[in-house]
């Protein structure tokens, strides 16, 4: 399946390729074509069950096929490609089982950052949020999805540093990459942004006031309220192609 790309650099890269493990200043080319189709597939260029054309994408990029199917195998560590015996790589496309269990436990593991960050809260500043609930703020007076998407990527990156746990961090960081075209594609159901950047309010009023358990409960509503949304897009967006 052809699919349009958007190619060249983005003023994301940089929190995308923190979740890929791609150094900042990292211009290798198989880095780059890893980069830019995990964009185009978490922000929903490319649906889940898509063929991957590795010829295709060799013309796109103007280089060999070997490269191409060296970002492919690293999509597919990081669990966006699958790549089944003796049929072409697609892109995953989780079942609704799978997209639960994943929820589920995200909403365990943010809702402990949650938690240990509000009980931290007399101890740290809570300063480095502020300029991205801004964020989210101005992009959802923008009708921006992709702005508040990206701002909330990071919101939620800042908590899982700044709540004092390395190993709870580190565990968010390897889940981190299959998350995030899901959440993407939760924030584009109508008037989400709206209600989760009321909710991301609530929130950072409860972490300022120390309100470890409040924080927690919301911390966890917040990521289990997207699920059924979720789930529901995703199988109405999955590509059914028996020809390969």
């Amino acid at each position: 399946m052809i699919v349009e790309l958007h190619l060249g650099p983005d003023p994301r890269d940089a929190t995308l390729a923190r979740y890929l493990s791609l150094a900042a200043d990292d211009s290798s080319l198989v880095g780059d074509i890893v980069l830019q189709l995990a964009r185009a597939i978490i922000q929903g260029a490319i649906p889940p069950g898509t063929v991957i054309n590795s010829q295709d994408l060799a013309r796109r990029f103007a280089t060999s096929r070997t490269p191409i199917r060296e970002a492919i195998i690293a999509l597919s560590r990081e669990g966006l490609v699958h790549i089944p015996p003796r049929r072409r790589p697609r892109v995953a496309n989780p079942s609704a089982k799978e997209i639960a269990e994943l929820y589920e436990l995200r909403a365990q593991l943010h809702s402990l950052v949650a938690v240990k960050l509000a009980q931290r809260s007399n101890e740290i500043s809570l300063e480095p949020l502020l300029p991205l609930l801004n964020q989210m703020s101005q992009a959802v007076a923008n009708d921006d999805t992709d702005g508040y998407f990206w701002a909330n990527v990071d919101f939620h990156h800042i908590c899982a540093e700044l709540c004092g746990d390395v190993i709870l961090a580190r565990t968010l960081q390897g889940i981190g990459l299959q998350t995030l075209r899901l959440r993407r594609l939760g924030m584009s159901l109508p008037g989400r942004t709206a209600r989760s950047l009321a909710d991301h309010e609530r929130l950072f009023l409860a972490f300022t006031e120390g309100d470890d358990i409040l924080a927690g409960a919301l911390m966890k509503s917040i990521v289990l309220r997207a699920l059924p949304g979720v789930q529901e897009l995703v199988a109405n967006s999955a590509i059914v192609d028996s020809a390969d």
